[in-house]
């Protein structure tokens, strides 16, 4: 793999003193800790203990929430940077900082995602042939609930405001205009959980800076020395907007998405040919996914093998074109059109071959162990491979008949809701429903359902229609509401059971569970779904006879014999 230029590492040391020199092996280790990476601050620190011949202690946490997905193979790769340098490394899974997070899980999907998590990173080092006997695996409630740290965690709270969290978290967790108290606590745990792990160093993405911050501004207050931190680029997501988000089911790669849907992913990501790219070093990831994708995870996987980049060309426009680094692509990639060129679409179809071929060990133990993955996320679809649907060819013959499985309709709480200005009808909400990040969904309720109502519900979301905007504000999403059948009719939020999970995808009772159409369901097919969405005459939702049912029990309304739309 490419060497990262000395000079593209940041150094944020107030003192702004010169990098303490090292022999030629201290060096060398060093060079392998920082490469690559976005920014380091406390480069001297990191260089005093290589001087003193010790082995840093690096931790790196990750908030059990959303799946695990392509990304997550930037920061471990990195983790096998630190251990081929003879770092220590503790892996923290963050289950109290998800339950923290806009109680974006409940206790029980939090230890089941726990699961989840250790299973799929601990496979992730496997493929890259990082052994795991020289890591450290824990979760934050092994030790972030002992009398010790919760007075430390008071102690913090008594030097801190709530605009240093506030400002520490906005990049992490939700802030709104009165944010939770769990928010506020989160980046006081993060900065504990250095001293507590007994760690040197910590790692993580460039989104975690101002809690990193926090941490090296407060700690001292509180008796704990200073950490240095480490901190990598993100990938950007696939589309045009640059942002990898679970609720744009295009802009990133699941471990689960078939190779079907990954070529299609690829087919459909944003990329123009011949553009002059700015600051080679980071100005693409800004722009092109793919080529982050490429750079920061596939040559990795190249270079280990000892094999080129190969873009497959028709013979026809000159054959397959071969490239030994990430800077020869880039480079084909900006020129105009021209045998030299590196054109769009060869390079969509070099990166989609060679990630199903990179991912297929991981795929088939994923596959293996997918149970797990169920029970964490129990809205998530059947393995592909299982039912004929998303990513599977369909049988040849008569089309398959139309169902409500072909809908993505969940559970859904609303974190946050107001009312649109310039509308008397719509309401904007921030609305979990069990993703990495919220969605923003528009909803005409403002003259049906009070807000103080409104805020905190749980109700049901389609999840899986086109975004659209309504006054300028692109809603992903739509919440079902039952109403009567009335010129003026009452309208009401679908009732959901005690019990039921946020993020947890409904059922039809009587209908076999398959995966939903995706990204998107056709307006006709929603059409004509709608048309049998009801409210029976015992206060049941259903569609045609088959009620509407979570794992707690079935759906229901005031609103007996109404409407659902």
């Amino acid at each position: 793999m490419e060497e990262q230029p000395a000079q593209t590492v940041e150094l944020e040391e107030k003192e702004h003193e010169e990098l303490i020199s090292l022999s030629e092996e201290a060096e060398a280790r060093y060079r392998l800790i920082v490469r690559g990476l976005k920014e380091v601050i406390g480069a001297n620190q990191i260089r005093q203990l290589l001087k003193d011949g010790k082995d840093p202690k690096i931790y790196w946490g990750t908030a059990t929430t959303g799946k695990p997905h392509l990304g997550y193979f930037v920061p471990i790769y990195k983790i096998s940077d630190y251990l081929a340098a003879g770092c220590h490394v503790t892996i923290l899974f963050a289950d109290l900082h998800g339950f923290l997070d806009n109680n974006k899980s409940n206790w029980e999907l939090l230890h089941a995602r726990c699961d989840w998590y250790e299973f799929i990173i601990k496979e992730m080092l496997r493929l890259i042939d990082v052994p795991l006997e020289k890591l450290t695996f824990t979760k934050g409630t092994e030790y972030q609930l002992s009398a010790k740290y919760t007075l430390d965690m008071y102690k913090m709270s008594a030097i801190v405001t709530t605009e240093h969290t506030k400002k520490a978290g906005a990049e992490v967790v939700k802030m709104t205009e009165s944010p939770l108290m769990s928010n506020l606590l989160y980046p006081i745990l993060q900065a504990l959980d250095e001293e507590y792990l007994d760690v040197d160093i910590q790692f993580g993405g460039v989104d975690q800076r101002k809690i990193f911050m926090f941490a090296r501004a407060n700690l001292p207050r509180i008796g704990y020395k200073k950490r240095s931190h480490l901190m990598n680029t993100l990938i950007p997501g696939l589309g045009k907007s640059g942002k990898m988000s679970s609720s744009e089911p295009l802009s990133k790669v699941d471990f689960d998405d078939t190779d079907k849907e990954i070529k299609e992913k690829f087919k459909q990501a944003f990329s123009v040919d011949g553009q002059p790219i700015v600051k080679m070093e980071d100005g693409e990831m800004r722009k092109n996914g793919m080529l982050a994708i490429l750079k920061h995870i596939l040559f990795r996987y190249l270079d280990k093998h000892n094999r080129p980049f190969v873009a497959p060309r028709p013979q026809k426009w000159g054959g397959p074109q071969t490239f030994k680094t990430f800077k020869e692509v880039k480079e084909a990639f900006a020129r105009p059109s021209g045998p030299d060129s590196l054109a769009s679409g060869d390079l969509k179809n070099g990166i989609s071959d060679l990630l199903i071929e990179f991912l297929s060990p991981l795929r088939k133990k994923v596959e293996e162990n997918y149970a797990v993955c169920l029970k964490g996320y129990p809205g998530s679809r059947p393995w592909p491979s299982a039912t004929p649907g998303k990513g599977a060819p369909a049988p040849k013959g008569k089309a398959p008949a139309l169902t409500p499985a072909a809908l993505d309709l969940r559970v859904g709480k609303v974190l946050e809701a107001k009312k649109v200005e310039g509308s008397e009808k719509l309401y904007v909400e921030q609305i979990d429903v069990g993703e990495d990040k919220p969605r923003t969904i528009c909803s005409g309720l403002a003259q049906h359902v009070p807000l103080e109502k409104f805020q905190g519900s749980l109700l049901l979301v389609f999840c899986n229609l086109k975004p659209a905007k309504l006054m300028g504000i692109e809603s992903q999403g739509m919440v079902l509401a039952a109403s009567t059948r009335e010129k003026e009719p009452t309208i009401e939020l679908v009732q959901i059971p005690e019990g039921a999970r946020v993020g947890e995808r409904v059922s039809f009772a009587g209908f076999e569970s398959s995966p939903p159409d995706t990204p998107y369901i056709s307006n006709a097919k929603l059409k004509k779904l709608l048309k049998d969405l009801h409210v029976n005459d015992e206060g049941v939702a259903c569609y045609k006879d088959a009620a509407i049912t979570t794992s707690a029990g079935p759906c229901r309304s005031n609103l007996k014999g109404g409407a659902l739309s």
